[in-house]
């Protein structure tokens, strides 16, 4: 027996059930500590996740005008449909004023995108332009004009995107040098700060709520060399590989200000993983490493009551044994 057609609000909480299964990086940094030249080191992981299956067959990243990229997270389709408002947009946008007009440029391509899906839901519920529905001269009943514009209230983009490049701009001492932008585009329930530009790097995907905090241990800035940041960036997808959804396969570029993007090479990719042997966690243990890491000793744990010497009170736990202090201030 066939299953029967989901009906409209049954398929709307199954579409808002599934998450961006993916985990896409930006971060700015400059060529090495002696060298002031911006770059954005760029990435993300190759997974495509659907209802009935998975695959690390999906690439990112889209190349926009002006020597602007994309890197896609959320509804595959969707973002696609962003990034395209977004490319036509950046043909014809090429230079701002100041940051103020960057920023207002691009929020335009996400507000299209909202009109256009919100055009879309009424034709498809009503058969009738968004602009009709609205119009005193249709005089379709308020009611129905007032369920349909909170329907419309509750469409989101179902896409988020990281907008990264380089602008000039006539401000100040850096006239009309390219700088490093890197903005987000998520559209969350209260629909606030769709658009934002962030500072020193961005994260989206489920992976992110594990890169994020990755990177601020990392205290990952604009002004770290390259090599560093490098690391860094890979060190925080790398971490995020323990979210589901996120894959291993990763792909790991640079932008540089005139808009060349350099990938990473095998040479790098074997250096990156020495790094992480020394400086990352481990994430995985051979049962003899576990035995020597991890042996119990009785003396690690005593009664609550019981003081570590006899005679002398304990000092306060919190202060004694703080991760943040070595064993000398700790005393």
């Amino acid at each position: 027996m066939s299953r029967p057609p989901l009906k409209p609000y049954e398929l709307k909480r199954l579409l808002e059930r599934r998450k961006p299964m993916t985990i896409c990086i930006a971060a700015m940094c400059q060529q090495d500590e002696d060298n002031d030249e911006p770059r954005i080191v760029l990435c993300y992981d190759w997974k495509a996740e659907q209802e009935y299956g998975a695959s690390e067959t999906s690439d990112k990243m889209r190349d926009l005008p002006n020597n602007w990229v994309a890197l896609m997270a959320g509804d595959m389709p969707r973002a696609e449909e962003l990034v395209a408002q977004y490319e036509t947009h950046l043909r014809s946008f090429k230079e701002a004023v100041d940051d103020a007009e960057l920023f207002t440029e691009m929020k335009k391509p996400a507000r299209k995108q909202k009109e256009n899906l919100a055009t879309d839901y009424i034709w498809q519920t009503m058969g009738v332009s968004y602009a009709d529905l609205v119009s005193p001269d249709k005089k379709f009943p308020e009611s129905i004009v007032e369920l349909r514009l909170n329907e419309v209230a509750q469409i989101r983009l179902r896409a988020t995107l990281i907008i990264a490049g380089f602008a000039a701009t006539n401000q100040g001492e850096e006239l009309r040098k390219r700088l490093p932008y890197i903005f987000v585009v998520d559209d969350q329930d209260n629909h606030q700060d769709v658009v934002r530009p962030e500072e020193n790097f961005a994260a989206i995907g489920n992976g992110s709520y594990v890169a994020i905090p990755a990177l601020h241990q990392r205290e990952q800035q604009d002004d770290m060399p390259l090599m560093q940041t490098i690391y860094n960036v890979m060190e925080a997808k790398k971490l995020s590989q323990v979210v589901p959804g996120v894959g291993e396969a990763t792909e790991l570029d640079v932008l540089y200000p005139d808009g060349r993007l350099m990938r990473w090479s095998e040479s790098l990719y074997q250096r990156l993983n020495k790094l992480f042997k020394k400086l990352g966690p481990t994430l995985e243990l051979s049962e003899k490493e576990s035995k020597q890491l991890f042996e119990f000793r009785d003396e690690y744990l005593l009664p609550i009551d019981e003081d570590e010497k006899p005679g002398e009170k304990s000092k306060d736990t919190r202060i004694k044994r703080s991760v943040s202090q070595n064993p000398e201030q700790a005393q």
